[in-house]
């Protein structure tokens, strides 16, 4: 057992390996940005989709999705949780905040309850509004090896995860090149996808949470930016990044393609890995300040 978990149990309840033994009676009500919901697709975004799995997880309770500003109005507890995603343009005042973050800098943010945030730059947003925000960081992600950390062999040398939005494109360049898994972060099962992350030594990724999961699991990952076309103003790399001690860089990419040795030869010239200590630093703070405490929802 991770040692992490076992001084914190006053914190968060157990873990447990199947939702469907949820002893809990009350549902959590928490909003994650939900692709089948809001734009009609037939899968969810992995890192959207670890929200609800990492609080179900935690909390013993299943999760029933609510949109912050469509509950009705008849409603006499609107109080909802927000959890992975850059998802605070979506907050309200009844919106209590657990590790959440920004996508831009453009958004007026609700004054919630805020817990914890993804990273430095959220907090100083939220600041720069007049919000009162704890100094407590940590996307939830990180928290999946706890809770989820089966035995996978290495089988390529590198993953590459694209943003869904660019997984047409790049699964064409490299999904039949050797050594290589080219992974679709569309699914509706988060343990399926883990497991496909898991089975790679390197990942590079434009995907946020292809960074974040590789890093939390200890495998070498960079961000590449494979196009423009993903929403927000890269701020949530940033703030992640800054979160865990990892400097700015940039890694240009050819739109015509790099070579997959061109790809491990990033791995030299750039830090892969937060310290092993930072992430335990946040963990520990996530759970510290988890809003899901053993016998009641705050």
């Amino acid at each position: 057992m991770n040692l992490l978990f076992r001084p914190l149990t006053t914190y968060c309840k157990p873990r447990i390996t199947d939702n469907r033994q949820m002893p809990g009676t009350k549902k959590i009500p928490l909003f994650w940005w939900s692709e089948t919901r809001l734009m009609g697709k037939k899968r969810e975004n992995y890192g959207d989709l670890l929200s609800k799995y990492i609080v179900e997880k935690i909390s013993e309770r299943e999760a029933n999705w609510v949109h912050p500003k469509k509950q009705a109005w008849y409603k006499l507890n609107k109080s909802h949780y927000l959890a992975i995603g850059s998802i605070l343009a979506q907050a309200t005042s009844d919106s209590i905040v657990w590790g959440s973050g920004i996508v831009d800098r453009k958004h007026k943010i609700a004054n919630s309850r805020f817990y914890a945030v993804r990273g430095p730059e959220t907090r100083k947003y939220l600041i720069e509004q007049g919000l009162d925000c704890p100094e407590v960081y940590g996307d939830p992600a990180i928290l999946l090896p706890d809770l989820y950390s089966p035995r996978i062999e290495k089988e390529y040398k590198l993953g590459i995860i694209p943003h869904y939005v660019d997984f047409e494109k790049i699964s064409a360049k490299y999904q039949n090149v050797e050594g290589v898994r080219v992974i679709n972060m569309m699914t509706l099962d988060v343990e399926n996808t883990t497991d496909e992350i898991l089975t790679c030594s390197k990942i590079i990724s434009s995907s946020l949470h292809g960074v974040i999961v590789p890093h939390a699991f200890g495998i070498p990952a960079l961000w590449m930016q494979f196009s423009d076309a993903v929403f927000g103003d890269n701020i949530k790399y940033k703030d992640y990044f800054r979160s865990v001690g990892i400097e700015d860089y940039d890694i240009p990419y050819d739109h015509d393609g790099i070579s997959i040795e061109k790809m491990l030869g990033f791995f030299i010239k750039n830090r892969t890995l937060p310290a092993n200590n930072r992430i335990k630093e946040l963990q520990k703070g996530l759970l510290e300040h988890c809003p899901f405490k053993k016998g009641e929802l705050v």
